[in-house]
């Protein structure tokens, strides 16, 4: 039995600066202190698995007033115990956690040492940026997409620096300008992944126009996705639209290699710690080996069933899609309606449908709903969001960005029901790059404008 407020020991204020603020109350770091054996238990948001290990007791302060003393969890305290449940919850939570004192940053791993870069452990994987808070240019607001939770923070690390993707890692992929060095930031721990320049990549006419300025950065280099392809080895695959050509680097390495430069892949994602590409109806995982005794390959590991699978890529595109661990694939299809509307404007008609990528049997599946969830959907990334945290948005529903043609022409659509096969009317049109939202805004506006990431400065 939990104890009273009175009863309960305070927690000691923090002695340092907050790692970010959070735009609305933050949930605290609740601890319930059980008398009945004097150990600590984390109140976690989701249920565990397996119960959490029982923790060691709770130091009582040297000057013998019976305070307990919080500062002193380390050693052989049950501080690195509370600080891998908190952890496991998320790694927001974590940072919270050792900024409380030195002690307990002192006792616990720092997410921004040089082995745990790119640590699944500490890896933002529930977190998107949304956009620059306020008018700070290198300040940032994140949407866990899970809890609803949004925080700011600032991020010094985007100065001189394009962003060419967010990984589905919660990462973000940046490029350095002067030398076209790729990087790799992670918002949350400020920790700055080096890796090769895309040199190699391009052309010797193309590097002559990117220095001299002739061609702009977004029509040379455009990113189809990104992210880890083998975390222990720091394995990282990015695939590109512009050149085409699928490379993977790990972190000290002096250049990309490039795995295919001649297919052309509609869409990739890391999910379950595999790197997938779609490429019509066909799904590749990329094999990696960490002995080096093998070349990284794209495997085939599943095709369209017994449905055929129209896919035509001037009007249509495939988006996979991490939903709650569940691979995915939405395949989207524009097409022009019966008619024009008002002024003459033409009509577009949207249409969906929604494979779930069956590893076991090698084939897509068609479904008819998204687990209870929805799914925001651009040109670039698709991103899985909780229902259950945003109760404004509909379930099983695939709202558009901004970017798609259907959502902004007069008479277009604003989401598609997969459920009941239906659209939701869209209130917008004009250009995406001029549209003036009508405040205050939704969170499907919100989600909509700011899943578009095509290359834009962030600095």
């Amino acid at each position: 039995m939990a104890a009273s407020r009175s009863r309960t020991p305070p927690l000691p204020p923090a002695t340092s600066p907050p790692l970010f603020q959070t735009c609305r109350e933050a949930k605290p770091l609740l601890i319930k202190h059980d008398l009945g054996n004097e150990a600590l238990a984390l109140h976690d948001r989701r249920p565990c698995a397996t119960p959490p290990p029982a923790l060691d007791p709770i130091p009582i302060s040297s000057s013998g007033s019976g305070a307990r003393d919080w500062t002193n969890l380390g050693g052989d305290g049950p501080t690195d115990q509370i600080a891998e449940l908190v952890l496991a919850g998320d790694v927001a939570d974590y940072l919270r956690f050792r900024a409380v004192c030195r002690s307990w940053r002192r006792c616990t791993a720092d997410p921004r040492g040089a082995t745990t870069g790119l640590s699944t452990l500490f890896l933002p994987r529930q977190w998107i940026m949304l956009d620059k808070a306020h008018d700070a240019s290198r300040r940032r607001r994140f949407l866990n997409v899970s809890t609803g939770e949004c925080v700011r923070t600032d991020l010094p690390e985007l100065a001189g620096h394009t962003l060419l993707a967010a990984t589905p890692e919660g990462l973000l992929l940046l490029l350095h300008e002067p030398t076209l060095v790729v990087r790799l930031l992670n918002p949350l721990t400020r920790h700055l992944t080096e890796l090769p320049p895309v040199t190699a990549l391009l052309t010797e006419e193309e590097r002559r126009d990117l220095r001299s300025g002739t061609t702009p950065l977004e029509d040379m280099l455009r990113v189809v996705g990104a992210g880890l392809a083998d975390a222990e080895t720091s394995t990282v695959a990015i695939c590109f639209r512009w050149p085409t050509a699928l490379a993977v680097a790990r972190p000290g390495d002096e250049r990309w290699t490039v795995v295919d430069g001649d297919s052309f892949i509609d869409s990739a994602l890391t999910g379950a710690g595999r790197f997938y590409c779609a490429s019509r109806s066909k799904i590749f995982v990329l094999d990696t080996d960490g002995t080096n005794q093998q070349p990284p390959r794209l495997r085939l590991v599943a095709t369209e069933g017994s449905m055929p699978f129209y896919f035509f890529r001037i009007s249509h595109s495939l988006h996979l899609v991490d939903n709650a661990g569940d691979l995915m694939l939405v395949h989207r299809m524009l097409g022009q309606g019966q008619g024009t509307g008002a002024q003459g404007v033409v009509k577009y008609s949207g249409n969906f449908k929604v494979f779930r990528v069956d590893l076991d049997a090698g084939a897509l599946a068609p479904v008819k709903d998204l687990r209870g969830r929805a799914v925001v959907i651009s040109l670039g990334r698709a991103v899985s969001v909780s229902v259950g945290a945003f109760p404004s948005i509909s379930a099983d529903t695939l709202y558009l960005g901004f970017d798609c043609a259907e959502k902004t022409i007069k008479g277009g659509i604003d989401g598609y029901n997969v459920a009941a096969s239906s659209s939701e009317p869209s209130c917008y049109h004009g250009s995406c790059h001029d549209m003036v939202l009508a405040q205050p805004y939704s969170v499907v506006d919100c989600l909509s404008y700011c899943i578009r990431l095509n290359g834009e400065h962030l600095a």
